[in-house]
């Protein structure tokens, strides 16, 4: 049984490419490079023209009995650096309503901090590729997860630029007009280029995630075995300076210009909620009794069945 070579390293940037980890392109003819070099490429072979396609990774037994090419192949075409190294990273800014825009860090780390999940953008073959993704900040980075079976994941994780955006609406702003009116929000976008993580920070990453959604749960189960992290692809997206813009709006509506008629004005405030936890069908005939993990989550939360109005939700 033949098989791919496995070549060691990208023909533009000479950059290491482990057969076992993702992050190679590779042509019809194997011509071999990074997923970052593949975007200045215009992700197109320089030597036959073909399309540049994701690796498929060789691990395990399977790259043992069949190990991966020692042969590095380096082109002559000058390489302007791996993936975007070798162009100006422009700085972000707000365009509309800058007046809304904070550089506030603490600003920043405080709403990545209460969001769950965001949307992770790119584009792959000239097209847009956009998912939601559950997240966790871990300092001056925001850590991601997903299926190593993913290709367009598998793109991203290998240096391909990238945007991750958030929003909380926290109420919206019933004006005398439709046109007047808004929402209260607070959203965030942070661009970079993603990073794939190995070994122990993978691991630890992998655990961060879940400690972020529901703190404690880690402990009250087993750990992920070595197959289940195999088939994670755990990645880390740099906050870095000039590469994140903050946007939020608060308060009522504006004073109108002309007679409301009549028209009520005003905030109505929206805040998410956690409701009573729902056991799964096993968990409520064995009668295992709520974690103090999903408790605590709850809690931290809250469940919303007081308003703050003094009225019982529905």
């Amino acid at each position: 049984m033949s098989g791919l070579e496995m070549r060691p390293g990208c023909e533009c940037c000479d950059v290491d490419l482990p057969a076992d980890e993702v992050g190679a392109v590779v042509c019809s003819f194997e011509c071999t490079f990074c997923s970052g070099c593949a975007e200045h490429l215009d992700r197109a072979c320089p030597n036959c023209g073909g399309a540049l396609m994701p690796r498929p990774t060789r691990v395990g037994d399977a790259l043992a009995r069949r190990p991966a090419s020692t042969v590095r192949v380096v082109g002559e075409l000058p390489c302007p650096g791996a993936g975007y190294a070798g162009r100006p990273r422009p700085v972000e800014r707000l365009t509309r309503k800058p007046d809304r825009g904070t550089s506030d860090r603490a600003a920043l780390d405080a709403l990545l901090d209460e969001v769950l999940a965001g949307t992770l953008s790119t584009v792959v073959d000239g097209r847009p590729w956009v998912v939601p993704m559950l997240f966790a900040r871990d300092g001056d980075r925001i850590l991601l997860h997903g299926s190593t079976g993913a290709g367009a994941l598998r793109h991203v994780a290998a240096g391909a630029p990238a945007a991750l955006s958030v929003t909380v609406v926290d109420g919206l702003v019933v004006a005398h007009t439709t046109f007047d009116s808004s929402a209260n929000y607070r959203s965030a976008v942070v661009h970079g280029e993603l990073a794939t993580l190995s070994g122990e920070d993978r691991s630890t990453a992998l655990d961060t995630i879940s400690e972020r959604l529901v703190p404690g749960r880690t402990a009250e189960v087993r750990p992920s075995t070595a197959k289940e992290q195999a088939a994670t692809l755990a990645m880390a997206l740099p906050i870095s300076e000039g590469r994140w813009v903050l946007k939020a709006r608060s308060g009522g509506p504006s004073q109108p210009d002309e007679d409301p008629a009549g028209a009520w004005c005003g905030v109505v405030p929206l805040r998410v909620v956690a409701g009573a936890p729902e056991p799964a069908p096993w968990t409520a005939e064995a009668g295992v009794p709520v974690p103090a993990s999903v408790a605590g989550f709850i809690a931290s939360v809250g469940t919303g069945l007081v308003a703050d109005a003094g009225m019982v939700a529905p």
